[in-house]
């Protein structure tokens, strides 16, 4: 069997990688995937090989239905730790010579084929009616990892139109509703029938370096709207799970509570109720948060994991040893539309571009994000730059390696595209190209939310918009 090649696959012909790539043949059957040469089988799982459209979706030992329905350790199999170790190494190398080669890593190209499938499937069953009607759901964080858990501290009950692609759901509503940062972390919607996953088109959150142990890759979810994915109503079952920040791993159920008549819909995003605080970000993730609610308030442990979790308000405090502030069971409604309100009425957030942390010269950074372009931002958007203090970013609070960071991240310029714009006002898919005549920034589903949210806020937002793009024009 030939060598690997030294030469990068950027300099090979066409002709070349052709040769280099060869199907493989195993107990006598060819594969669905192309592979390279001196590939270890070893590192593959056997369902790679065989044909997706045979394949039957299978549950993770705690009940769930992840990761393309894909079990790749059978569990049953109780492997020692250094075994772990080697294949897991093994897998690694694999993955380091697919990319060397410019070839996709089989398993990518196995899950393609049920990605396929899926589009065809939801493709075949697309119901333009559904889409006139309103979703009730009802969104819990997961207090433990078994699927049996119903216990959540924190909840959120919203309406929601079916037409509303799941991308602009998930940054225009479903993270502000919950309270996470828009556009900071990378997410998946996964189905739980089949295993299939959602996720943003080109998004370059830095915990997306999780996603080979997530399922590997991702459906486009500005490609599918509320109405495409989700089943009929089942309030004791989850439909879907929301996955937020590969890292900390936050994970979340959502069921569908009820489906309400085109005649009783209006398509108008609501957030009828909520419990509980939202976790820090960055605070170590979902497990911790687990024994901090699991440990009784008045105990040292408590206390220990508190200051884990960065859930003090100042080191100083911590080693002073006070009490810290923030009550996992707070929950402040007007506060959480208000986050949802901000969101309808600003542009879509740009997944290649989110949320970063910058220490040092914040426009160095983008300079070397730009490389030879000169300007990392892709047409249409701009990079800002703020102090890390006054982004929000956990609390505000920037001590340590953080104290005078920056916060940089690419905002788009123009208006939402149309097919996925919500109503700057109420949140109702846009049907009609109704929007501001003077900005050109926002779209509105009528004259009446135009009127209404020009009087509430937009006024003054549109007014310092036009200034700025004559002060640009004069320039």
């Amino acid at each position: 069997m030939p060598p690997y090649t030294s030469t990068p696959a950027s300099t090979k012909t066409r002709k070349e990688q052709e040769k280099l790539l060869r199907p493989r043949v195993i107990n006598g059957k060819q594969t669905y995937v192309k592979f390279l040469p001196q590939d270890d089988l070893e590192a593959i799982h056997p369902v790679y090989l065989t044909d997706p459209a045979n394949f039957k979706p299978r549950r993770h030992r705690r009940g769930d239905m992840l990761e393309w329905g894909i079990v790749e350790l059978d569990m049953s199999v109780q492997l020692s730790m250094m075994e772990k170790i080697r294949l897991r190494m093994k897998q690694d190398s694999a993955m380091a010579k697919c990319m060397y080669h410019g070839q996709l890593q089989p398993q990518v190209q196995f899950i393609q084929g049920l990605m396929e499938l899926k589009k065809a499937k939801i493709k075949a069953a697309r119901d333009s009616q559904r889409e006139l009607r309103d979703f009730v759901l009802t969104i819990r964080l997961r207090s433990t990892e078994s699927a049996s858990c119903t216990k959540s501290l924190m909840s959120r009950r919203i309406k929601v139109a079916g037409a509303t692609k799941l991308s602009v759901f998930q940054d225009k509503i479903l993270a502000p509703a919950l309270g996470w940062t828009r556009n900071y972390h990378g997410y998946l919607f996964v189905d739980d029938n089949d295993g299939s996953q959602y996720g943003p088109d080109g998004g370059s959150h830095i915990d997306l370096m999780f996603l080979k142990d997530n399922g590997h890759t991702y459906l486009d979810d500005h490609e599918f709207s509320l109405a495409d994915i989700l089943p009929e109503p089942n309030p004791t079952k989850p439909a879907f799970h929301y996955i937020y920040d590969l890292g900390d791993y936050w994970f979340h159920d959502i069921y569908v509570d009820e489906i309400l008549p085109a005649s009783d819909s209006d398509g108008k995003v609501t957030l009828l109720a909520g419990t509980g605080a939202c976790p820090r970000e960055d605070g170590q993730g979902f497990r911790r948060w687990n024994e901090y609610i699991a440990s009784p308030l008045t105990t040292a442990k408590h206390a220990e994991i508190a200051n884990a979790m960065n859930y003090c308000e100042d080191p100083e405090v911590r080693r002073l040893g006070a009490r810290w502030r923030f009550d996992p069971l707070a929950f402040d409604l007007a506060a959480a539309r208000k986050r949802i309100s901000d969101a309808l009425a600003s542009p879509a957030s740009v997944p290649s571009g989110p949320k970063k942390a910058v220490v040092g010269d914040p426009f160095a950074f983008a300079r070397r994000r730009a490389g030879a372009d000169g300007d990392s931002a892709p047409k249409g958007t701009h990079r800002t730059v703020v102090p890390l203090s006054d982004a929000g970013f956990n609390g505000g609070k920037t001590s340590g390696a953080l104290a005078g960071a920056f916060q940089t991240e690419v905002v788009r310029d123009r208006r939402d595209k149309r097919a996925s714009a919500l109503c700057a006002c109420c949140g109702k898919p846009i049907t009609e190209p109704r929007m501001c005549s003077a900005c050109k920034k926002v779209y509105y589903c009528d004259r009446v939310c135009q009127t209404t949210h020009w009087k509430k806020e937009h006024k003054r937002q549109c007014t310092a918009r036009t200034a700025a793009a004559q002060s640009t024009l004069v320039k």
